[in-house]
């Protein structure tokens, strides 16, 4: 930052010298235009004109002839014919008339007994605003430095050159410097004083230039300027009309990689030109290398706007990282500055307005739509479905109760187990087929309440059930279903295997829905609210918090808005953003109506059938309710986060992606699975310690983290295709995970004749799913290795590319068992690709960059695409809540062709 530094001497001493100094020094060669030709001349160029002067031969008066201003596209050169004087004292700067009209450049010595003193009246009402330059032209000028002092009626400013940045030091000196004087408010006339000493007791030399410029920037004009860190310039916008105006910044002739400032402040004296003075406070400003824009309201700039452009000594603030404290005097930056009007809610409301209505009418229509083809799929006629062998499964008591019912299925080859080993394998033949194979015996302890029983797989594949004691006496533990005993129980060693669906067997026996899942499931809908609640309340302080830094410190960096498409509401700089998350709130609710008439419409079928007959897949309405309630709290949380965005706040915008990623993937393995809530915890804490140790990309290497990352995604990937292709489950509890790689060579052995053994020949399909499972995850960790993407991003690619994998891996079984799919499904999965396809590619034309910095970020900045006010980013919300909410009801209505179905009929995979 610039440091002004004035040793000097006081305003009696001056003024003395002023009227007590006379004579004149003797004429040197004069200077040529070249000398003065870059406007922001610094150390570099300075040599070279040092050089020149002293060469060159004695001339006459010579001109500068620059560009006139225009109404369209100006270049803030000076913009009269501006002569070069010889060599003398300032008296060639007192004007005759007295007023403040200068037309020259002038080459000055002086020395300790001869300053340079002038002082004119200024009259803004006649004349342009006055800009005044000076460059040291002698050697050595750290060691006699000169002092400029400028007096105005209410300000007086001043400067040491040469001008030294504190972080660089001697490596960064300016020996110029430029300036815009203030104009007085309201019109007032002002007498201008100027002084120029040095301590020096030899002469030295400098041009001192003084011109009166235009700094007027109407509405639709563009000019051009050229600015240092030394030379900022300043534009005044006055209002007309106008209650808000977009001012617009973009850097031209290769200057794109030089940090700078854009501020913009009320058109009040003094003007704050500088970057310590800019941060101090008072103005509104932001970084920018390529592009920068901001509104301005009048409320907050009642007299106009002063536009600042301020080159910064480094880059540092743009790229937040630390550069080499090399020569950065090279720091000119060409920026064209443009003003257009800006809508404001006050003429765009229509469109927010239409666009509300849109989406409400678009999507109850579809929930209609919907829930009359539920209605018709699950209200036709019912089948019966009793026959002797489930007679004899569920015995002629018909008790059900709240404690669930047991289901018997044949799928491919044998895999009940309790306690024992099991000491063969089914044959490929069916029981319905009439295979009159023996098969071995395969007990099972059940449990329908309290009534134990015993179940036994007689010759010729005929189910018994013994019903022995009917002696109501608790069990030790609760019947698992589809997934491994609690602790006590699961040990996988050679001689125990617990009782599990094998996902490509034939038999497979688990537990229906019993009031403990119940419960559970609602345990979790409610614990999504919990934490939604305690998510949002720390969410909403942290922004509140930089929304203040924003709106009474100007600090612009703190929210990575899209500043060429703001439309504000209060105080919310960009409503668009927050308002387009509509969409998930309306398909929140919307699915939670759809969930909860599938789940009432289904109740009606079951009561129909009876307790003893089972028919159809098992949904886990509450889980789906979770999926309803994650996509509204998404909306909500987005909401928050575009209020201001940054590379904080995303961490909660993704949140809940997560949580309803997971709660799809549990919701659509259970339909064939009986109970797996109890999946989602132990998957839900996995994620979330995913997330914490992403914490330490900030803290340690890349390869150090990548290659921990890959190692504990390996072992995920691993000890699951073990639990997968043994076990028929996934798991992500950490003791179930550990008993598999504690117990690793009975596993194995066990795994090894799974593959080998006759009964994975029959689906290979299975196999082949794993297999691509495998190499996709391989893929994505070979990615996460080279590219070193952003880390919680590379996580939400994780959840939904292995939720896409499981959803195609469920359609594609579906298929292969000859299932058929309903209509509304099929619509909705075709609405669904088609919206994820739009949705996607106005994704990836990113407006704004959270995880980069603030000036990066803006460096991607786009006008509004849609009606004025919308970017590709609202459109981003507006099809993707469309593309999710299609999504799930494809999934809740995917196995409505099986509602009247018999449950041992019902393939499982």
């Amino acid at each position: 930052m610039m440091a002004p530094n004035h040793r000097g001497l006081s305003l009696t001493i001056l003024l003395l010298l002023y009227h007590g100094v006379s004579g004149s020094i003797p004429e040197p060669p004069p200077t040529t235009p070249d000398e003065i030709a870059d406007t922001s001349t610094e150390t570099t160029a300075i040599t070279t004109l040092e050089t020149t002067m002293k060469t060159t031969p004695i001339q006459t008066t010579t001109t500068v002839t620059t560009t006139p201003v225009t109404s369209t596209a100006t270049t803030d050169e000076p913009v009269t014919d501006i002569p070069i004087q010889p060599e003398t004292d300032c008296q060639a700067f007192i004007p005759k008339s007295g007023k403040c009209r200068f037309s020259k450049a002038q080459k000055v010595n002086i020395s300790a007994s001869n300053p340079c003193l002038f002082k004119c009246h200024y009259n803004p009402a006649e004349l342009s605003p006055i800009r005044f330059e000076v460059h040291l032209t002698y050697k050595h000028p750290a060691q006699n430095p000169t002092f400029v002092t400028v007096k105005q009626r209410f300000f007086i400013s001043s400067w040491t050159l040469p001008i030294l940045f504190p972080d660089h030091g001697e490596n960064q000196k300016f020996t110029s410097i430029e300036k815009m004087l203030c104009p007085p408010t309201n019109l007032q006339n002002e007498t201008l004083e100027f002084y120029l000493t040095t301590e020096s007791t030899q002469n030295i030399s400098f041009i001192l230039g003084v011109s009166n410029q235009s700094y007027v920037l109407s509405m639709g004009d563009n000019v051009t300027v050229k600015a240092t860190p030394v030379s900022p310039w300043v534009k005044l916008f006055k209002w007309d009309k106008e209650d808000s105006i977009l001012v617009t910044a973009d850097s031209r002739d290769n200057s794109d990689t030089v940090c700078s400032i854009l501020a913009l402040q009320n058109a009040k004296c003094p003007v704050y030109a500088d970057e310590a003075e800019v941060r101090a406070g008072g103005t509104q400003f932001q970084t920018f290398t390529s592009r920068a824009g901001m509104v301005a309201r009048r409320e907050n700039f009642p007299d106009g706007v002063h536009i600042i452009v301020v080159p910064l000594p480094d880059d540092d603030p743009c790229t937040l990282a630390f550069s080499e404290r090399a020569n950065h005097t090279s720091r000119q930056k060409s920026v064209i500055l443009q003003v257009y009007n800006h809508a404001t809610i006050a003429s765009t409301w229509y469109v927010f307005l239409l666009t509300a209505g849109a989406m409400a009418t678009v999507i109850s229509s579809f929930t209609a739509l919907s829930i009359r083809m539920i209605r018709r799929n699950l209200t036709s006629e019912t089948v019966a479905v009793e026959d002797e062998d489930e007679r004899s499964l569920l015995g002629e008591s018909g008790h059900s109760g709240t404690h669930g019912r047991i289901r018997v299925e044949e799928m491919a080859g044998v895999s009940v187990l309790s306690g024992g080993e099991v000491g063969g394998t089914m044959s490929e033949g069916s029981r319905r087929e009439g295979v009159s194979q023996e098969r071995p015996f395969v007990s099972a302890s059940l449990s329908d309440g309290h009534l134990s029983r015993n179940v036994s797989n007689e010759p010729y594949g005929r189910l018994q059930i013994d019903n022995g004691s009917r002696d109501l006496q608790p069990l030790p533990y609760a019947v698992p279903s589809t997934y491994a005993p609690h602790h006590a129980v699961l040990n996988f060693s050679a001689s125990f295997n617990p009782r599990l669906v094998c996902w490509w067997k034939r038999l497979a026996v688990y537990e229906l829905r019993t009031a403990d899942a119940q419960v559970a499931e609602i345990g979790f809908q409610n614990n999504v609210l919990i934490m939604a609640v305690f998510t949002a309340l720390p969410t909403t302080e942290l922004v509140r918090s930089y929304l203040k830094l924003l709106l009474y410190h100007g600090q612009e960096d703190q929210c990575f808005f899209n500043s060429r498409c703001l439309t504000a509401f209060g105080t919310l700089p960009d409503f668009a953003r927050v308002f387009t998350n509509i969409g998930y709130l309306l398909c929140g609710a919307a699915f939670i109506i759809i969930v909860k008439e599938h789940k009432k419409f289904t109740e009606n079928i079951l009561r129909q059938y009876g307790a003893n007959n089972s028919v159809g897949v098992s949904r886990h309405y509450g889980l789906f309710m979770s999926v309803g309630y994650g996509l509204f709290i998404q909306g909500v949380m987005s909401s928050l986060y575009h209020t201001c965005p940054n590379s904080v706040t995303i961490r909660f915008d993704m949140m809940f992606v997560y949580v309803v990623a997971v709660a799809a993937v549990v919701s659509m393995w259970g339909f064939r699975h009986g109970d797996v809530t109890h999946h989602v915890y132990p998957t839900m804490v996995m994620v979330g310690m995913i997330l914490l140790m992403a914490e330490a990309r900030e803290w340690v290497s890349q390869a150090a983290f990548w290659t921990v990352l890959s190692l504990c995604y390996v072992f995920l990937m691993v000890t699951n295709t073990i639990l997968l292709t043994k076990y028929g489950v996934w798991s992500f509890s950490p003791y179930k995970m550990l008993m598999v790689w504690k117990g690793w060579r009975p596993v194995a052995e066990k795994l090894r004749n799974e593959l080998w053994g006759s009964a994975t020949t029959a689906k290979p399909l299975q196999i082949v799913r794993i297999v691509i499972g495998l190499v996709v995850n391989s893929a994505i960790i070979l990615f996460g290795c080279l590219a070193d993407p952003n880390i919680y991003s590379y996580i939400l690619m994780v959840c939904l590319i292995n939720m896409g994998l499981y959803f195609l891996n469920y359609v594609i079984a579906k298929i292969c068992e000859r299932e058929s799919v309903r209509a509304l499904p099929s619509i909705a999965l075709g609405i669904s690709l088609i919206l994820w396809i739009l949705a996607l590619a106005a994704f990836f034309f990113h407006s704004t960059d959270p995880e980069a910095s603030p000036s990066m970020s803006r460096a991607k900045n786009s006008p509004c695409e849609f009606f004025g006010v919308f970017d590709t980013h609202d459109a981003w919300h507006l099809m993707s809540a469309l593309a999710l909410f299609t999504f799930f009801v494809g999934i809740l209505t995917l196995d409505d062709d099986l509602c009247h179905t018999r449950s041992d009929k019902i393939h499982v995979f």
